[in-house]
C-alpha cells in the first residue's frame, strides 16, 4: 500500500547504538516497556549497555525483573522508580545487592503513582489526581507524590506527577516499516501510556507486516506510529522473557543468571567474576542477535520456547 508522506521508521539493527546515543543521554530516565516475564526489550536493554550509557535512572511498567537486574549487574544504572523488581520465584539479586549497599537510590514508588506518572504525561498534563492514598503510608517516601486540594470541591487528594522519559524501549510482536504497532497478547499493561509519555520511543518487533494488514485490523494496533521513533525486526527479541504467543519464558536462562548473580551477591571477587563472564558472554560479546540466539541454544531452544508457548 503507499502511503505519500509517510515516514519509513525501520531501523537496522547495527544503527540501534546510534540510536540510543542519540535519545538517551548519560544519566538519562528510561522507561522499560511488557509487564514482569512478558514482553521486556532485552535485544533493546542490551544495545543500551552496550553503548556505555552510565548512571542511568529506570522507570518501568509497575513490574519489572530480569532486565533491570541485568543493567544494575552491569553497573548501567543509578536510580530506579520501580514498583515491583522480582524474578516472581526469587528476589532479583543484583537490585536487592545493589541498595542494600546503598549503590543505587531505590525509590520507594508503588504501581498507582508510576501509572499515573505516565498517565499524566500521556495526556500532556503535569500531574495525576489521585484519591486512593487516604490514610496510607505509601506516600511517606515517595518522591512522586504529594498532597493537594481539589480545585472544585475544596476535598483534599494526593497527585503524583507526571513521568516523561527521556527514551522508552518497548517490545511487541508485529508492527510494520512505520512504526505502527501490533500486539497479539494482552500482556501490555502500561505500554500504550509509555509510548505517549516518553520524549522518544524505540520498539522492537518479532515480525515486520504489510501495512495494508495494519489497515485492514487497524482496531488491532496498540501504538500508533506518531508515538513511535523507530521500529526494528529483531525476532525472539524478548528473549529470555516472553512474546506470547510467539514463544515462552526461557525459565531456565533466567534461573541460571540468578544463581550466579545471587552468588555473585553473598561472595567475593570469584563470584563477581562469574558474574562479569556471564555479562560478557551475554550482553556485550554478541556482535548481532543472531550471535546471542546461538550462543543461548539457537534454533532447537527457540522451537521448544515455541512450542511451549504453542501449548499454553
Amino acid at each position: 500500500m503507499s502511503a505519500p508522506g509517510r515516514q519509513c521508521k525501520l531501523v537496522e539493527p547495527q544503527d540501534l547504538g546510534r540510536l540510543v546515543t542519540e535519545f538517551l543521554p548519560e544519566g538519562g530516565l528510561l522507561a522499560l516497556g511488557g509487564l514482569f516475564k512478558q514482553n521486556r526489550p532485552m535485544a533493546l536493554v542490551r544495545e543500551v549497555l552496550k553503548s556505555g550509557r552510565r548512571l542511568l535512572r529506570l522507570v518501568s511498567s509497575p513490574g519489572s525483573g530480569f532486565d533491570v537486574d541485568v543493567m544494575i549487574a552491569a553497573g548501567a544504572v543509578a536510580e530506579t522508580y520501580l514498583a515491583a523488581v522480582t524474578l516472581e520465584d526469587r528476589m532479583c539479586p543484583a537490585f536487592r545487592g545493589a541498595a542494600e549497599r546503598d549503590e543505587i537510590k531505590a525509590h520507594c514508588v508503588d504501581a498507582l503513582s508510576v501509572v499515573g506518572g505516565f498517565l499524566a504525561a500521556a495526556n500532556g498534563v503535569p500531574f495525576q489526581p489521585v484519591d486512593a492514598w487516604k490514610g496510607s503510608d505509601v506516600i511517606r517516601h515517595n518522591p512522586l507524590v504529594t498532597e493537594m486540594t481539589c480545585p472544585f470541591t475544596g476535598r483534599p487528594l494526593h497527585a503524583t506527577r507526571a513521568i516523561h522519559p527521556d527514551l522508552a524501549i518497548l517490545h511487541a510482536q508485529e508492527g510494520d516499516i512505520y512504526g505502527n504497532i501490533r500486539h497479539l497478547s494482552t500482556m501490555t499493561y502500561a505500554d500504550q501510556m509509555i509510548a505517549r509519555a516518553a520524549k522518544r520511543v524505540i520498539v522492537s518487533v518479532d515480525r515486520i507486516v504489510d501495512t495494508d494488514d495494519i489497515v485492514a485490523r487497524s482496531r488491532e494496533t496498540s501504538i500508533a506510529c506518531n508515538y513511535v521513533d523507530a521500529v526494528v525486526h529483531l525476532p525472539h527479541g524478548a528473549h529470555p522473557t516472553g512474546s506470547f504467543p510467539l514463544y515462552s519464558i526461557d525459565e531456565d536462562h533466567i534461573a541460571a543468571y540468578a544463581t550466579i548473580a545471587e552468588a555473585a551477591r553473598k561472595g567475593g571477587d570469584a563470584e563477581r567474576a562469574a558474574l562479569a563472564d556471564w555479562l560478557d558472554r551475554h550482553v556485550f560479546a554478541p556482535e548481532t542477535l543472531s550471535d546471542y540466539l546461538d550462543m543461548i541454544g539457537g534454533g532447537s531452544r527457540l522451537a521448544e520456547l515455541e512450542r511451549e508457548a504453542e501449548a499454553l
